[in-house]
């Protein structure tokens, strides 16, 4: 539990009849990874007006009781940010010549939107709390669209209001297309932006008062990544929500001769298609597959280029070979999707947690079944074909051409070929196919996005050692 959440637990201990549905709470937003105030709020066991009071308290931070009392919004910021932003995100900026920003906020204890909000309006935040009702009496004396300076300097144009709409558009519109991946790139012409669907990368609308930096910048900050590195590649990952939908976006910022390249994987939980008949494979490749992966151990490796289903193939076999009697452990980076009954690990290479670290902890664990997401190195393709050689099933990927390339790929990392031959059971090779567009016949049209092709088809190779 968070500090803020255990000195809000003692400020609302007193409260008749609320002790019994405080101690469920507390432990109930521990365990779903929820604010203690949110959580009594959003399910109703406390008004937001006695739990919002206590939390300040808490916190030692003021607290606004309505709009009369908070003092002067600054409309300047708020046309910075948006109203759209600020409503989101349930924050409003009050008016200060000098010092820290003071921000009136129904969640105070947001780390994030606190970082966020002092990037954006470039200095430091003094936050200040206030109820959703106080702030959207607030909000709604803004406009909802407040009109840009006419006599605006070129370096204003890329103010971050635009430059918020148009990441949120630009993620909103490839999430629609069904998008596997965004590609935000810096060129000597300025900002471009193409995403990837069915395979294919297809350009996306750019703006051109819309600074290829100031993009870069937008996504770190919603990553929660380093805004001032731009010498050095960084990892990071962050989730939104479009129609309901929590979609999860990993990002991959590289520097290049002409400014950054971003790369966002697009990772939608909720359209993770586990089986496999809904994979596309042919019975009888299911039959030969489950054969593989139900043998005791051994090691079952799954190649194919990036993008081409590997690791959705992966789960579908986990998933195949989930039940209570089996104890199964996966080292993964990242882990993309939760799956419910297996112990999923992801790798950390800042503090030292590697592939191979992970694998030789998991084999004190005792378990059934391990995924290894790649084996990319010597040591993890020794640990894994070991881990196999004494009775566990491992599966993981491989970058090779073709399912008979893998044995050689594991003795140049350094495995034995002894050992490769005594643990491989079966290597298998996908790729996706471009298929025609059922409307254009490969001419390109609207339903296609112009790159006449449809949904691409699997294509399969399996085999198999003894």
């Amino acid at each position: 539990m968070s500090p803020s959440d255990a000195a809000l637990a003692r400020h609302l201990a007193a409260r008749p009849g609320l002790t019994a549905d405080l101690v469920r709470a507390q432990a109930q937003a521990t365990a779903e990874g929820l604010p203690l105030h949110r959580l009594l709020i959003d399910r109703g066991l406390v008004e937001e007006e006695a739990v919002l009071p206590a939390l300040a308290a808490a916190l030692d931070l003021p607290f606004v009781a309505d709009p009369w009392s908070a003092g002067s919004i600054d409309s300047a910021a708020i046309a910075r940010l948006t109203p759209a932003f600020l409503r989101s995100r349930a924050a409003v900026p009050l008016l200060s010549e000098t010092g820290p920003q003071p921000v009136l906020m129904a969640d105070p204890a947001d780390a994030a939107l606190l970082s966020e909000l002092a990037f954006h309006l470039d200095r430091p935040v003094a936050p200040r709390v206030a109820t959703l009702r106080t702030l959207r009496a607030l909000l709604s004396e803004t406009p909802a669209d407040p009109a840009p300076t006419p006599d605006a300097a070129p370096a204003e144009a890329a103010d971050d209001g635009p430059v918020i709409r148009f990441v949120a558009e630009t993620l909103a519109e490839a999430v629609a297309s069904g998008a596997s991946d965004i590609h935000v790139e810096s060129l000597p012409s300025g900002l471009a932006v193409r995403m990837r669907v069915n395979g294919l990368l297809v350009p996306m609308n750019t703006d051109p008062a819309i600074q290829a930096p100031s993009v870069f910048a937008r996504l770190k900050v919603m990553a929660r990544a380093n805004v001032a590195e731009r010498r050095l590649p960084q990892d990071a990952r962050f989730s939104s929500t479009f129609s309901g939908r929590r979609i999860d976006f990993r990002l991959s910022s590289l520097p290049t001769q002409h400014g950054e390249s971003i790369v966002l994987r697009i990772l939608d939980p909720q359209s993770l298609r586990l089986g496999w008949d809904r994979l596309g494979f042919a019975p009888d490749m299911v039959a030969r597959i489950t054969a593989c992966i139900e043998r005791p151990s051994g090691l079952f490796l799954v190649t194919g280029p990036t993008g081409s289903g590997k690791t959705t193939t992966l789960y579908t076999a986990l998933a195949h070979l989930n039940a209570p009697r089996r104890k199964i452990v996966t080292v993964e980076d990242p882990v993309e999707y939760s799956l419910p009954g297996v112990q999923q690990v992801q790798v950390q290479k800042e503090i030292g947690l590697t592939f191979a670290r992970v694998l030789r902890s998991i084999l004190r664990h005792d378990p059934n079944v391990i995924m290894v997401g790649e084996i990319r190195d010597p040591e993890t393709a020794e640990i894994a074909c070991r881990a196999a050689q004494v009775g566990r099933l491992v599966l993981s990927t491989l970058h090779t051409r073709d399912a008979r390339g893998a044995r050689t790929r594991l003795v140049d990392l350094g495995v034995p070929d002894y050992i490769v031959s005594d643990v491989l059971r079966g290597v298998l090779a996908q790729n996706l196919a471009l298929t025609d567009c059922p409307d254009c016949g490969g001419a390109g049209c609207r339903s296609c996005n112009f790159t006449g092709s449809a949904a691409r088809r699997l294509e399969a190779d399996l085999v198999t050692f003894d």
